[in-house]
């Protein structure tokens, strides 16, 4: 059951990178949605991937999962974090100096700028946000690739679901059911009740409170996502439990999914999630519905989906507009094209190059003590 369940999730992820690069490579890059048009085939695919988007949403519940399982095979919170520094940081590294290098060589119309800004290599290697630097400097700050964004909206997560597990593992679903139906509460605060120039005349402590609250929203978003990921933790306990007690706490679950649908801006989001929920829901009660989506290619593919996802967006855009034009009328085959090269890139990547370096980072960042005992014998102290 254990490997079914790791195939299916690997699955998931394909589909989600397949998403989201679709959406990039046919949609994101032409008006409307951006003001040139960097396809060679304009918007020939027209609005037939918009919701591509969703992918990273998608990604967020199976992070959600995925992270649920990890604390609970993890000794403590040091050990989580420096496996996520191990996972995620030397995929992210590799990307952005080659994002940089590319655009620095290839963008000679500087349609990705901030690829080409030094400076964006801080808060893209320590998955922050941009603005939290633009507070602290004021200066200009982005990051290599737009779609780093979501990194630190993981990152938040990854603090709040440890805290809250290694404060107490017994009650961690609770207290997470808890925390984020209040943040989906918090969320209905109109903006300008808590706008510092909605209160002029507001004494000096009021403001500076209200300058905090209201920037801490700016800068630490999870408030936006942490539904998604709290979906994922409930269908990882739906998975071990197969039910939820009623009460309370199944009144917040039901508050968080029937919150987040409600939220969606259009019926086709609505319809997405829909989906999404209904694929978990097969993996813990039917997962023999999925069988179907179970192959080698799917599974590959979902393995390597965040060195997909890091390096996709901005080097892909600008092959598909520097190259795609010498295909011609079949320009719009482009996508799969480049699409072929990420995958390839990423393979690549994951077993020449991030396999060895997460070995070699977890021999320093998990090695043993040296311990040292006298031997009688030699009359000197040896090594263990």
């Amino acid at each position: 059951m254990e490997k079914q369940r790791v195939a299916v999730l690997d699955s998931f992820r394909c589909f989600a990178i397949i998403a989201v690069m679709l959406m990039h490579y046919t949609y994101r890059w032409t008006p409307p949605a951006n003001s040139d048009n960097l396809y060679p085939y304009g918007n020939f695919f027209g609005t037939t991937f918009h919701y591509g988007f969703l992918g990273v949403q998608f990604f967020f519940i199976i992070s959600g999962f995925v992270i649920s399982y990890t604390l609970e095979n993890t000794s403590g919170m040091a050990s989580f974090f420096k496996n996520r520094f191990i996972r995620l940081w030397p995929p992210m590294v590799l990307c952005s100096v080659i994002t940089f290098l590319v655009c620095i060589m290839f963008d000679n119309k500087h349609e990705f700028e901030s690829a080409q800004t030094l400076r964006n290599f801080l808060p893209s290697l320590t998955f922050t946000k941009p603005s939290i630097w633009v507070t602290l400097t004021h200066k200009d700050w982005s990051y290599i690739s737009l779609s780093y964004w979501s990194l630190w909206v993981e990152v938040q997560f990854y603090v709040i679901a440890a805290v809250l597990f290694f404060a107490n593992r017994r009650t961690f679903f609770r207290n997470l059911i808890i925390f984020t139906v209040f943040l989906n509460l918090v969320h209905y605060i109109p903006e300008r009740v808590i706008d510092p120039a909605s209160y002029p005349h507001s004494s000096r402590w009021v403001n500076m409170l209200l300058a905090r609250f209201y920037y801490n929203r700016l800068h630490f978003d999870i408030k936006d996502y942490l539904s998604l990921f709290t979906i994922g933790v409930v269908f990882h306990h739906l998975y071990k439990q197969r039910t939820i007690r009623w009460g309370s706490l199944g009144i917040g679950v039901i508050f968080i999914f029937a919150n987040q649908l409600y939220q969606c801006d259009t019926w086709q989001i609505r319809v997405a999630y829909l989906v999404m929920i209904c694929l978990f829901l097969f993996m813990v009660y039917r997962s023999q519905y999925l069988s179907v989506i179970d192959n080698a290619f799917f599974r590959r593919v979902g393995v390597i989906s965040y060195t997909i996802y890091l390096i996709h967006e901005t080097i892909g855009v600008l092959m598909i507009n520097k190259l795609g034009g010498y295909l011609g009328s079949w320009s719009p085959i482009a996508p799969l094209i480049v699409g072929a090269l990420m995958i390839g890139f990423a393979e690549l990547s994951y077993r020449v190059y991030e396999k060895r370096v997460s070995k070699w980072l977890k021999s320093i960042l998990f090695a043993k003590p040296k311990v040292h005992i006298y031997d009688d014998k030699m009359g000197k102290a040896a090594t263990e």
